[in-house]
């Protein structure tokens, strides 16, 4: 089976995206008119993703640097 190569920068990117909306959720969310709670669950279930990412990232640069 043929693995598609990935660019990790790509994962990286996605990562810094996952966090920065983390960061925005959590100050923009209450302002906006949504529970405090509801939006600091909401922030940390996405910055959550952000290690995910990174693991994904560090995977694509590990396939690259076997080929």
């Amino acid at each position: 089976m043929q693995v598609r190569k990935q660019n990790p920068n790509r994962w990286y990117l996605v990562m810094v995206f996952c966090i920065l909306l983390s960061f925005c959720v959590f100050l923009i969310g209450p302002r906006a008119g949504y529970a405090v709670e509801d939006a600091h669950a909401l922030g940390i279930i996405i910055g959550l993703w952000a290690p995910t990412l990174a693991v994904l990232g560090v995977r694509a640069e590990l396939l690259q640097k076997n080929d």
